[in-house]
């Protein structure tokens, strides 16, 4: 048996696409098998009555159909035996074309396909009968699943009105079982308009593939699979009478009157998300009332456009006329096989033909309560207050019951909060209310951040005052290097032309240098010569010293020559002896002579060479004297190249100062402007964190942190 707290889940998200806008709550007519808590909204599917309106009404695509189509393919290729029953909306959703849809399937491997449009025939016959039989106070109809998880999770005091026989498809399904041996074992796909279908045969154990018409219709399309290219192929079985109308609104009704003439008039036609919930919950409101009249029939429909406009058809947005002007030309093409020109008998023998397939008992349905998966908590007033409390709702003004959080009342929304299937960030009025909040707390801070921003745009002021000096002192340094520059080059042109003068005058003074040397060297030459002489001269002065005592030695000698002759002695003799010491020293004279001669020679030729030698010295000191009167001139010019030199450095030193001067001030602006940077910098990181604490606070909806910031700025000032 089916589990109750496992319901099959017939919707998918796509939670990329979903941007949590609560259309599917506004339009759900249950509300609280919706979760909002989170980002993305999610389905409890236990909760969830399949009917699906909110795929309907998701513009975004976030939600899609969940069946068993790609099941089905996958066990035809397997090669499972199945036969399909094909509900009678095929001929709006295949315009022209479901015979041929038939003769698809039939390639695929399907091995027989029988209309639900004669289930639907029996169905009938099940509601009429047990009228009848059990003249019940109230038939509420129940082709349509959605409508019978409703009741069964919601509403289970409305089981026992719930018409105690099977859906058209699974009269269908059950004949098939019963009557076509040949196919009782096997599975059973349902081509189908509704997504709730599965729940149904998950229940009752009947029918194995749900597949909705939809996906076959995008499989074909995907496939570019053309059905006009399959031969029509008609149902297996008996065929149905006024039944194929079924599907659209009042299809029910139109073919029990043929039953019961007049049953019209105690009948409540019903269709649509928005009108049928609210109908039978109020049916439920009032069954214990006993003056309250109940229809006898209740003809409803989740969709608002039938079953051929359900969400497995994805025909919803094309107008009712339209399609079921496809089902009524259907039913005329059935009308003229089964002969309606003798109607009374028509009927007579069709309603013998529906007697061959319809045994008592065999049709019959029996429902579980589902409601033990309602585990929604009704909040007592305390805890319902607490709730409008963190709503910001605190009068009874409060509550706007304005439906932009889609359930419609303050009320229902509080609920879904309590049983944490919403958040407050969801409510308007609690949004209005942290806009405002927000707005004067943002006005609070902006004022703040006008205060800090001033300060910030003041330091800006001042750096860029200090910009300006700074640029004006730099272009005063680059004039002062550029004035350096300018005397530096002329200092540099100048030293190079006193290295050029330096370099030219140096292989004279060289030459200088070299006749120096040759002086000293004549000189040295002249001193020996002069030496010499002096030694000639003392040799000079010995000889005449000699020649002076010769001649002393002769006048004496002559002295006494005289005496000898004066007196007349032997004078021969005596004579002779002068004389010979006259020859001695004539002799001795001519000697001293010769050698006095040679001295004067030596002499005369070492003044000749001392002569010769100071001529060469007087050329080379001379030579010299010119040399060193050039080195003078060019000391000179060196002298007053250096002179400039020091003059100019003296500007120099002077724009080396301004240099500096100007380097200190803009040390000091520099320092200034970078403490009024500090200033600047804190005041914007402290507007950046407080920018960053506000946001996550706005994020989170955390006033606290709103309150605490104003607190900190407040203890601040």
């Amino acid at each position: 048996m089916y589990n109750a707290s496992k319901l099959a889940p017939v919707i998918g998200i796509n939670e990329e696409k979903c941007i949590n806008c609560y259309a599917c709550i506004t339009d759900c007519p249950v509300k609280y098998c919706m979760d909002g808590s989170g980002k993305t909204l999610m389905i409890n599917h236990d909760l969830c009555i399949a009917c699906g309106h909110c795929i309907a009404v998701c513009s975004h695509k976030a939600r899609h159909h969940v069946d068993d189509t790609a099941r089905f393919l996958s066990g035809l290729k397997r090669g499972e035996k199945i036969v399909a029953v094909v509900a009678p909306a095929v001929a709006a959703v295949f315009p022209g074309n479901y015979l041929k849809l038939n003769g698809y399937l039939k390639s695929l491997g399907v091995e027989a396909l029988f209309d639900v449009s004669f289930g639907a025939e029996l169905t009938v016959v099940s509601y009429v009968n047990y009228i009848k039989e059990k003249k019940p106070k109230m038939v509420i109809a129940q082709p349509c699943p959605a409508i019978v998880n409703f009741i069964q999770i919601y509403h289970p005091k409305l089981i026992p009105y719930l018409a105690p026989a099977d859906s058209p498809i699974l009269h269908s399904i059950k004949m098939i079982k019963e009557y076509f041996p040949q196919y009782r074992t096997h599975k059973v796909a349902v081509i189908s308009p509704c997504l709730a279908k599965k729940r149904e045969f998950e229940e009752t154990g009947l029918g194995d593939y749900n597949v909705t018409m939809l996906a076959l219709k995008e499989m074909l399309e995907q496939q570019k699979i053309d059905l006009t290219s399959f031969p029509n192929v008609e149902y297996t079985g008996p065929i149905a009478e006024r039944a194929v109308s079924f599907p659209a609104p009042g299809g029910l009704l139109d073919t029990v009157e043929r039953f019961v003439p007049g049953i019209r008039r105690n009948t409540r036609k019903i269709e649509g998300v928005q009108t049928i919930y609210h109908y039978l919950e109020g049916v439920a409101k009032c069954l214990e009332k006993p003056d309250i009249e109940f229809p006898l029939l209740v003809d409803c429909l989740n969709c608002e456009m039938g079953c051929i406009g359900g969400p497995g058809t994805g025909k919803d947005k094309v107008p009712l006329d339209e399609l079921e002007t496809l089902i009524r030309k259907r039913s005329r093409e059935l009308e003229k096989r089964l002969n309606p020109k003798q109607k009374e008998r028509l009927y007579k023998k069709y309603h013998n033909l529906l007697n061959k397939y319809w045994k008592p008992g065999m049709y019959d349905r029996k429902y579980q309560n589902f409601s033990a998966s309602y585990s929604i908590k009704l909040p007592s007033e305390t805890e319902l207050k607490e709730v409008y409390r963190s709503l910001k709702k605190n009068t009874e003004k409060d509550l706007y019951d304005c439906t932009a959080c889609g359930y419609h009342s303050c009320r229902k929304m509080a609920v879904a909060i309590f049983n944490k299937l919403n958040k407050r960030e969801n409510c308007a009025h609690y949004n209005l209310i942290l806009l405002e909040e927000e707005r004067k707390t943002v006005k609070y801070i902006n004022q703040h951040f006008k205060e800090h921003i001033a300060i910030s745009l003041d330091a800006i002021e001042k750096i860029n005052n200090l910009v300006a000096k700074l640029d004006t002192s730099i272009s005063t340094q680059s004039n002062a290097v550029n004035d350096s520059s300018a005397v530096t080059e002329k200092i540099v042109t100048a030293l190079k032309n006193s290295s050029e003068l330096s370099r030219q005058k140096q292989e004279s003074i060289m030459e200088l240098i070299d006749n120096a040397a040759k002086g000293q060297e004549a000189m040295k030459e002249t001193v020996q010569a002069v030496q010499d002489i002096s030694q000639s001269v003392e040799g000079i002065s010995s000889a005449i010293k000699i020649i002076s005592a010769i001649a002393a030695n002769t006048n004496l000698l002559s002295m006494n020559a005289a005496i000898e002759a004066a007196h007349a002695g032997d004078a021969g003799k005596g004579f002779a002896v002068v004389a010979d010491e006259i020859r001695r020293l004539s002799e001795s004279t001519r000697e001293n002579s010769r050698n006095i001669s040679q001295t004067l020679s030596d002499i005369i030729s070492g003044i000749n060479t001392t002569s010769r030698r100071t001529n060469d010295t007087g050329i080379f000191i001379n030579d010299m004297s010119e040399e060193i009167n050039g080195f003078g001139i060019t000391i000179s010019e060196l002298i007053g190249v250096l002179t400039k030199l020091s003059a100019e450095s003296s500007e120099i030193t002077n724009a080396l100062q301004n240099l500096q001067d100007i380097s200190s001030a803009v040390k000091n602006d520099y320092s200034e402007m970078m403490s009024l940077t500090d200033i600047v910098r804190y005041e914007v990181n402290y507007l950046a964190a407080m920018s960053a604490d506000i946001v996550r606070a706005i994020e989170e909806n955390n006033q606290e942190i709103i309150h605490r910031l104003i607190a900190k700025e407040q203890k601040k000032q």
